[in-house]
């Protein structure tokens, strides 16, 4: 689980920068499955991503998680332009038995960190004035399980509003797919259409 995790925190920081979140100067480029990347350096946001990856992690102990987004909102409407969705089919919690030094699960989400990395020539322009949040899907049992150890971490995860969950007239736009004996991830991006 816990690369699973790491990847997807490797993964929110590359399309923070690529989508041009944050300004290019709080960047530091780093190395993640031999793919250079972009990370986040400003002490805010990386304790807001240290806190969603640990209540992840917490969702993903308890249940199932079935898909994480990183939306890209309007910062004067809250609605969304853009949503990066990482559909999770299964996570094998045998891993470290068939692939002891990780080197199957590196090599397949290395090609995710690539694609991650030259998204933007697929997309549109990013937005100007955005920001964003981070949407988990599960199921209402494993959420309810997980409650009270959120709770503690004083991080608790509420309920998205409508809206931001709301897009029309979207494109989907797939990046990177993935199915090995450890788990099963896809990536894909939704645009919305016409008048941004």
């Amino acid at each position: 689980m816990d690369v699973l995790v790491e990847f997807l925190e490797v993964s929110l920081h590359c399309i923070l920068f690529t989508r041009q979140l944050y300004p290019q100067g709080v960047f530091e480029k780093r190395t993640k499955y031999n793919v250079p990347v972009q990370m986040c350096l400003h002490p805010d946001v990386n304790s807001y991503i240290t806190n969603i990856m640990e209540s992840l992690r917490v969702l993903l102990a308890k249940g199932t998680v079935d898909k994480m987004s990183v939306v890209i909102l309007q910062e004067d409407d809250m609605q969304p332009v853009e949503r990066f969705v990482f559909e999770i089919g299964h996570f094998n919690s045998f891993w470290n038995e068939r692939d002891p030094h990780l080197f199957k699960a590196e090599q397949a989400l290395r090609g995710f960190l690539l694609k991650l990395n030259v998204s933007d020539a697929l997309l549109e322009e990013p937005s100007k004035d955005t920001t964003w949040t981070v949407h988990v899907h599960t199921k209402d049992s494993t959420l309810v399980a997980a409650e009270e150890e959120l709770i503690q971490k004083d991080f608790p995860w509420l309920e998205a509003d409508d809206k931001e969950q709301t897009m029309k007239n979207t494109k989907l736009v797939p990046l990177r797919s993935v199915s090995t004996e450890l788990f099963n991830i896809q990536l894909y991006v939704e645009e919305k259409g016409d008048g941004r």
